[in-house]
This record gives C-alpha cells, sequence and structure tokens, in this order.
C-alpha cells in the first residue's frame, strides 16, 4: 500500500519538482525507483513509472494514488499508528460487570437451554416482565436496570401470536416486546442467515434501547449446521459485534438433545453464560429445574421453577436432577396428552390453537399433542370439527 509521503515523493520526481533529500528517506524498492526515475529526463519519468507500475499487485492504485499527490504542496504529516488497549476497553465496556451475579453477565450472550416446549420462551419472558416492573431477579437479586426498559425479540420459532398472548398475561404492555421489522409486516425478519435483520436489530436497538435482544429460538434461526465451527464463526460475529456497541445482553434460545447438552456442540463457546430449564417430573409439568451450566463467576444453587399463569415463581428448593436415562417415555407423555385433551373439553368445545397453546404452556411438546389428537380421533373419542375457523374440537359423547 502507497502512503501519501510516499506518492508525494513520486508526484515530486515525475512533476520535475527539486528534490532535497526525499529519496534518502524512501526505502526498499520504492528507493530503487526513485533513484532510476530521478536519473531520466523529466519528459520520460512518467512513462518509466507507468511501466514500473505493471508489476505492482496494486497497479492502477498506485498511479491514482501518486497523480492525485500534490507536488508543490507541504510534506505529508504522518501521524503513527495508535493500539488500542485495555484502558480503551475500560471507557467502553459497562461498568456493571454483572446484570444478576452468577446467571446474567452484562453486556454478554447468554445461553438458555431446554428440551422443546419446556418453558424457555416463558422463562425469559419472565425475566422482561420483572425488568418491566422493576422486581426482583428470579433469585431475589435486585435489578438495576431501568424500569420500563423493553426487550427486542427474534420470534424464529414463529411464535409471534404466543408471545403477545402471553405478554398481556404477564401485564406487560404491547409495546414493550419489539420486533426487528416493519410495523406493517411484524412477522418478517427472523432468519439469522438474512444480513437485513442485523440492520433492522441494530436500529431498533438505537430507536428503542431495550435492555436485552431475545433470539428464539437459535435453532430455527438459522439453517446453518450449528455443530460446525465455521457457522458459529459466520453466527459470533455480528451477534458479539452488537453486543459490544450496543453494551448489551443477547439471550440465545438453545434446544438440548436427549442426554441433555445443548443441540450443536460449538455454540457452547460464544456464550458466557449457559442456563438450562428442565422438567424432572413429566406428571409436574409446571414444575421445573433452573441451573447454570457455564459461567465465568460463582455458580449459583440450582433454583425451583413454578409456572403460573401471570409468571413464574422461583425458590430455593428445585426438583431433583433430571437424569437423562431415566426421562419419560413416549407412551406417557401420550397417555398425559390424552388426559389433557379429555379433561380440557369435559365443559364444552374448544378450539386446537387454544388447546395447543395450554399445553404447551404446561411444558408439553406440540408433536405429543397431535400424536394424542391422532390417538383419540382414531379410537372414536373425539372429532375435529374442519369447517370452522378456528379448527373446533369436541369429545364424542361414550355410552
Amino acid at each position: 500500500m502507497t502512503s501519501p509521503l510516499d506518492a508525494w515523493r513520486f508526484s515530486r520526481i515525475v512533476s520535475g519538482v527539486h528534490v532535497n533529500g526525499e529519496i534518502d528517506a524512501m526505502s526498499g524498492v520504492f528507493k530503487t525507483m526513485a533513484t532510476h526515475l530521478e536519473s531520466l529526463p523529466q519528459a520520460d519519468r512518467g512513462v518509466a513509472l507507468s511501466t514500473m507500475a505493471v508489476a505492482m499487485a496494486d497497479g492502477p492504485q498506485f498511479m491514482q494514488t501518486v497523480f492525485d499527490a500534490d507536488p508543490l504542496a507541504s510534506e505529508p504529516v504522518i501521524q503513527p499508528l495508535t493500539f488500542a488497549t485495555a484502558v480503551e476497553v475500560s471507557k467502553t465496556m459497562s461498568s456493571i460487570r454483572w446484570n444478576c451475579e452468577g446467571w446474567i453477565p452484562a453486556s454478554r450472550i447468554v445461553g438458555i437451554a431446554a428440551l422443546e416446549g419446556t418453558g424457555k420462551s416463558r422463562f425469559e419472558l419472565d425475566l422482561c416482565r420483572r425488568v418491566h416492573l422493576g422486581l426482583l431477579w428470579h433469585d431475589g437479586q435486585k435489578i438495576t436496570i431501568p424500569k420500563r426498559s423493553p426487550s427486542l425479540w427474534v420470534c424464529a420459532d414463529g411464535q409471534h401470536d404466543e408471545i403477545a398472548d402471553m405478554a398481556a398475561e404477564f401485564g406487560l404492555p404491547g409495546e414493550s416486546i419489539i420486533l426487528p421489522a416493519p410495523a406493517d409486516d411484524p412477522y418478517a425478519n427472523t432468519s439469522l442467515d438474512d444480513p437485513e435483520i442485523f440492520k433492522w436489530i441494530d436500529g431498533a436497538i438505537v430507536a428503542r434501547k431495550p435492555w436485552a435482544v431475545f433470539i428464539d429460538s437459535l435453532t430455527y434461526a438459522t439453517t446453518r449446521d450449528l455443530s460446525e465451527q465455521r457457522t458459529i464463526a459466520i453466527l459470533k460475529t455480528p451477534l458479539i459485534d452488537i453486543v459490544q456497541r450496543h453494551q448489551i445482553n443477547v439471550f440465545l434460545s438453545l434446544h438440548v438433545s436427549k442426554e441433555g447438552q445443548a443441540l450443536g456442540r460449538r455454540i457452547k463457546g460464544i456464550t458466557r453464560t449457559l442456563l438450562h430449564l428442565e422438567c424432572p417430573d413429566p406428571e409436574k409439568p409446571e414444575r421445573l429445574r433452573l441451573w447454570v451450566e457455564k459461567s465465568y463467576g460463582k455458580k449459583p444453587p440450582a433454583l425451583g421453577v413454578t409456572m403460573g399463569d401471570g409468571g413464574n415463581e422461583y425458590d430455593f428448593n428445585p426438583p431433583a436432577k433430571l437424569n437423562p436415562n431415566q426421562g419419560p417415555k413416549a407412551p406417557e407423555k401420550l397417555g398425559m396428552a390424552i388426559a389433557f385433551i379429555s379433561k380440557e373439553l369435559a365443559n364444552g368445545d374448544k378450539a386446537t390453537c387454544d388447546l395447543v397453546r395450554e399445553w404447551e404452556a404446561r411444558g408439553g411438546t406440540h408433536g405429543t399433542f397431535f400424536n394424542a389428537r391422532r390417538k383419540m380421533v382414531a379410537d372414536g373419542k373425539l372429532v375435529v370439527d374442519d369447517s370452522k375457523k378456528p379448527q373446533m374440537c369436541h369429545l364424542v359423547s361414550q355410552p
């Protein structure tokens, strides 16, 4: 790359301006070129320099830089490069190291891992409820984030409607949930594979100043392989940029394997803390265990979580840790779903969408619900009326 100073020197030589020690101050190949040019008649120097530039990788750019330089101007003053140190980092980073010590570091990426349908979105929205209403954190620590701070959600699972309904149940105004999408198309921008989404995220942070960004879930926010190192590097760059420039938290909702490990063996590397939610007792889907797998601080003790209609309640008596080798069997899950549908329809017909929402709120999964519904229809215990919108379900009277 040609410096402004070297370009000015070549410009003076080619223009025939008297040089006074400029060549002696040059080095390497540039000094050799300048010495040769000065030995030529002034009229031949431009052509000779163009000929030499042909052999240079950046020849055209080199010539343009030389011709743009003013040979009659004063010698350019080149400022020495300065390098960032920890001092500059200290000036930029948040003065608060933890939003919730042990659980949520300030201005970092936080992972929340759980089996699908356990209650990740509900837990995350409960955090937003506590921030917005100025309550205590889930473990009783004081919240220092300004009250009524909104949150930004990338609803990659397509759960925009459920988030809106749940926010209302939690006492959150609709304006407290921001989406990185235009007002006339709120369901847009849910894929991190589209670079455009980061412009919307960035714009929303600047305009509305949310306390955190929730990507729910990372599994469906990208089509890339989360087990591949290159993929994680691609995802990490814009996420870290958001965190550092805006000094904001980014929460990643992560699905787990049947062994309880976050899907995508490389994903742990970009989280500073990794939280887990699990339901040890399938007969009590509203009762969860919350614990920290990874933290750069001292890991806090696990908490018990009780999911309620208006938010979660937490205690220091969590259910026993889930044994991945003794999880609920599929027939047990199916029986629980059948019992749930039967109980919900005992007093009258209900819409399928309402049943699914309630089942998932209790920790059930989408697939188990529809497997149970199909079995009940096949057994002649349930009728699904597709002629109505929304689709209605009612029990068949038993003799």
